[in-house]
């Protein structure tokens, strides 16, 4: 699936799952839809009207209407109860919009069932398809059938050699089920679930789906082989935790979801007590790996089989950490919420209370210190020097710890700006969990600032593997295409980046640059407005956009955000009279003094916005600047100068 269609269902997707979210509420209509998804009534309309050929009401209808056709299906209850749920206060109104769109009453669903007539006027599914088109089947001759069977029948077998072979070794590990009667023991499910994931992880052979990117499927109703697919693994592990008093079972199974087939590899019960469950999740690992036949070495089955405490207690306070860690981001990590990741703190102080030699401990403590200070909930150095304690007290205790050597390794290069022993930190933490998300991310994030380009661009492909539904991966895969000069290919994955989460300002300046470089000076100006609009709360500045685009076309429009920058910034980024962004947009003008002097304004400053100025030795915009002594002086002054390959143009 190309990035644009992939962008387009995750769009749809996101809107299916507001309407059905709201689907009680019959009041819930277009305003309020476009308010739960940023946009403008009218630019929703004009986006859904490109997709679907449809209006935003009709949409809305639409997705109710065919959960109504699923309850209708699965339900016994009435078509008047049904017309309630799915947010119709008039079940008359509601017959006559299901007999519109399907072509027959509800209460005709259930006979056609039993008679098993096939739904021949029943439309596509909103998430399946962008526009539905109707085929006349024309009578084919017997050699005509015979021929289309046989093709047919090619395309498959080809098809499903592509599906094996581009998926190769690869698996999802889905949200374990908790059977138990106790709620507050699903932190435990979750934490077995998450223990054999990383097991798996740590085998070099196997691609494993992230523990976020599995969470979506979490209570999901598609099959083992529609997830498969869906997130391009063979196969599928499923299970569940049951806990009662003193005794433990953890039943799993595992499925092989080739194309065409759902076979059950194996299934199994694992029975424990509660002071002697730890060691299981290593047991299942090992399980899988064997089924599924990859080659372990020595060194991976040492990783999975090493006890990480003999303390069940403290494992359990390890587990609660990690969980409400876990909870503490918003369901897109669009958001972290302070208390939440404050709260595991305690938790994971106790178990390093009850099992001081437990690096796992000490490495998820310092994870959380990191995060708050990532989120800014606490000062920066408060924040990186207990993840430096923290990581470095874990790595004492296990040199082989893969999360510390990623929190000191995003420490060295963050705080204290010595790339070398930081970029080696997370190689180190990649080695040891080849499928570490964070890790491969952060990777990428480092490469993009060291270079080389190609490199991170292989980084980021395989965060994109593990991730391909977090928004951050997906702004860091447009930036890397950006540094590449592959536009077209950046604005996809930034629009992918958008839809996720609209309200990241660095995406916002992807769409105005890709514009630019594209040469959609119309687009980079109505960016520009949306831009200065949402930060400004006013339309003022679109007057004086409009004016800069018709006197000089997208070169206006940079004078625009040079002379704003200058006399009348706005709080955003890009616009807020920082001299990094005055150098970066002459520079992208060819005007090559006016960049430097405002890049030795920017070394002036105490900050220095590092997170736009790291990335100078490789980003293209400043090639103009690559054979200036001036420019050299201040890579070297920040310690790019090991990294800086790029030649001038």
């Amino acid at each position: 699936m190309s990035n644009s269609h992939f962008s387009e269902n995750i769009f749809l997707n996101k809107l299916t799952g507001i309407i059905e979210a709201n689907l009680k509420n019959g009041q819930f209509g277009v305003s309020d839809l476009a308010r739960e998804v940023g946009m403008s009534r009218s630019h929703l309309h004009r986006r859904l009207k490109a997709l679907t050929s449809h209006s935003v009401s009709h949409f809305i209808c639409k997705v109710r209407l065919e959960k109504a056709m699923g309850m209708l299906r699965e339900n016994n209850i009435s078509a008047a109860e049904i017309a309630y749920n799915v947010g119709f206060s008039n079940p008359a109104y509601f017959s006559r919009c299901f007999h519109n769109h399907y072509g027959y009453s509800p209460g005709e669903v259930k006979k056609r069932m039993l008679e098993n007539v096939p739904d021949e006027n029943e439309s596509a599914t909103v998430n399946d398809n962008v526009s539905v088109k109707r085929l006349k089947v024309e009578k084919l001759s017997t050699n005509k059938i015979i021929i289309a069977v046989f093709v047919f029948a090619m395309v498959m077998v080809v098809g499903g050699w592509f599906f094996y072979h581009n998926r190769g070794l690869s698996i999802i590990v889905l949200p374990f089920e908790n059977f138990s009667d106790n709620h507050e023991s699903e932190h435990f499910a979750e934490g077995i679930r998450e223990d054999i994931l990383d097991d798996l992880s740590r085998i070099s052979d196997l691609r494993v789906v992230s523990r976020t990117s599995a969470e979506q499927f979490r209570n999901s109703k598609l099959s083992a082989r529609q997830i498969a697919r869906k997130m391009k693994v063979k196969y599928v592990l499923e299970g569940s935790v049951r806990w009662d008093e003193d005794n433990i079972r953890i039943s799993t199974q595992l499925i092989d979801a080739y194309p065409f087939r759902e076979d059950h590899v194996w299934s199994d019960n694992f029975d424990r007590k509660l002071d002697d469950f730890i060691g299981i999740q290593d047991e299942i690992s090992l399980k899988v790996a064997s089924s599924i036949k990859t080659t372990l070495s020595e060194s991976e089955i040492t990783q999975i089989q090493k006890i990480p405490t003999r303390s069940s207690k403290a494992y359990d306070y390890y587990l609660q950490a990690r969980f409400l860690l876990h909870k503490a981001n918003s369901e897109q990590r669009s958001d972290f919420n302070k208390e939440g990741a404050m709260s595991c703190i305690s938790y994971y102080e106790k178990a390093i209370a009850e099992d001081e030699n437990f690096a796992e401990a000490y490495a998820g403590l310092a994870n959380a210190w990191l995060k708050l200070s990532a989120w800014k909930f606490i000062p920066s150095n408060e924040g990186f020097l207990k993840g430096r304690e923290f990581s470095l007290k874990a790595l004492k205790i296990d040199p082989d710890c893969a999360e510390a050597h990623s929190v000191l390794g995003t420490f060295l290069i963050w705080a204290q700006r010595n790339f070398k022993d930081g970029g080696k930190e997370l190689r180190t933490s990649i080695r040891l969990n080849p499928n570490f998300a964070t890790s491969r991310q952060g990777y990428a994030q480092f490469l993009m600032i060291t270079g080389p380009i190609e490199e991170a661009r292989v980084q980021v492909n395989y965060a994109l593997e593990l991730e391909p539904y977090f928004w951050v991966v997906q702004n860091l895969n447009s930036w890397i295409y950006y540094f590449e000069e592959k536009y077209e290919e950046a604005l996809q994955s930034c629009t992918i980046a958008n839809d996720y989460n609209p309200n990241f300002s660095s995406n916002e300046w992807l769409f105005v640059l890709n514009y630019a470089k594209l040469a959609q000076g119309e687009k980079m100006k109505e960016q520009l407005k949306n831009i200065a609009k949402r930060h400004s709360g006013t339309d003022d500045y679109a007057v004086g956009i409009d004016k800069a685009f018709n006197e000089a076309g997208i070169d206006g429009l940079f004078r625009w955000m040079i002379d704003v920058n200058k006399t009348n910034p706005i709080k955003t980024q890009g616009l807020n009279g920082h001299p990094f962004f005055l150098a970066w947009w002459n520079a992208v003008l060819g005007n090559k003094e006016e960049a430097i002097y405002w890049l030795e304004k920017n070394m002036e400053r105490k900050n220095r916005l590092y997170v736009y100025f790291n990335l100078i030795a490789t980003n293209p915009d400043f090639d103009i600047l690559r054979d200036d002594p001036r420019f050299l002086k201040i890579v070297d002054d920040i310690g790019l100068a090991p990294y800086h390959k790029r030649t001038a143009k």
